[in-house]
């Protein structure tokens, strides 16, 4: 079997081995299976022929009590809600500067972990996200991290406009989570990450179809939307067909019912999988894995047991992520 080059675009880093544990308290993980701070991410690169990451910076789990907060202000009145989502941002953007300050630091130390920030509009009107965007940019910054379902709002939101504005300009892409995300409303059975039950009033902010009218305004703004074989992969398709500047990232895996066991919409199963492949274009796919969280190994041979040739498997392992993230 070939030894395939790997660039996964898509890990969480911690800044010390104690946030790692708090932030992914995963049950049964041995510490010497914990491999999230800089230092260990490059250790366990060199064992497992990863070239480059690409890493997501987050607001740590611990600190993330007011967004759950925030998941439920819009059952309020316009100026109410305005006022509490102020006292929210006020808590939620200090930290989110701090983590992306500590992420461009990272990348700079570390030449093979790639940066992308934080953002949302935690963290100021929308020139100051922009002008956050630039900031980090000039840092080191390679991408921007969005999250529409933890942060309560929806991708194609004006607010945004200058931070796609700002990013197409850079060069620089967004890589968003794209699948369903518990609110606080919802049945959430932690700590498994990945089980949770979809109310039927379930905002469902980060839907793929939402990024449509970004991508029509901005054509050259590349889009990485995380997590293809979770819901809505139709949706996916649609998008991949109709707009060059979209790509899929496969974090999480396929095979979705076994690990979600309640879902309001289908995942994609690996049976499925090279017929979806094939609609969208294995050009438009990169291989991504969300660790910690979920382990990278059985993903990487899911991928590998495909039906697919040794070329398109190259692509989507790294060739793919090179190019979009001119590496």
């Amino acid at each position: 079997m070939e030894d395939f080059e790997i660039v996964d675009v898509h890990v969480h880093l911690c800044r010390t081995e104690e946030e790692e544990r708090n932030y992914f308290p995963l049950p049964g993980r041995r510490e010497r299976d914990r491999w999230s701070t800089p230092e260990r991410r490059i250790k366990y690169m060199d064992m497992n022929n990863i070239t480059a990451t690409a890493f997501m910076i987050l607001v740590p789990r611990q600190q993330r009590g007011p967004l759950y907060e925030k998941a439920k202000l819009g059952e309020l009145p316009e100026a109410q809600r305005q006022k509490e989502k102020e006292k929210i941002s006020q808590q939620i953007g200090p930290v989110m500067r701090e983590m992306n300050e500590w992420g461009c630091g990272v990348g700079r130390q570390f030449p093979r972990l790639l940066p992308f920030i934080g953002m949302s509009d935690d963290l100021g009107s929308p020139e100051d996200m922009a002008e956050e965007i630039a900031l980090r940019a000039s840092h080191g910054a390679k991408g921007v991290k969005m999250h529409p379902g933890q942060f309560s709002h929806y991708p194609d939101d004006k607010a945004f406009w200058p931070t796609y504005a700002k990013c197409q300009e850079l060069g620089i892409p967004i890589l968003a989570d794209s699948g369903p995300w518990p609110h606080s409303h919802l049945v959430f059975m932690y700590p498994n990450p990945l089980g949770y039950k979809l109310g039927e009033d379930d905002k469902n902010y980060a839907e793929p179809k939402g990024w449509a009218k970004v991508l029509g305004d901005f054509p050259k703004l590349t889009v990485i939307l995380a997590h293809l074989g979770s819901a809505w992969w139709d949706e996916r398709v649609e998008l991949a067909q109709k707009y060059p500047n979209v790509y899929f990232d496969t974090s999480q895996g396929f095979a979705a019912p076994d690990q979600l066991p309640v879902v309001a919409r289908r995942g994609l199963a690996e049976e499925d999988v090279v017929r979806v492949f094939r609609k969208i274009g294995v050009e438009k796919i990169i291989f991504g894995s969300d660790m910690p969280g979920i382990p990278m190994q059985p993903q990487l041979e899911q991928i590998l047991r495909l039906p697919l040739k040794d070329k398109e498997k190259r692509m989507m392992l790294s060739e793919n992520a090179k190019r979009v993230l001119k590496i």
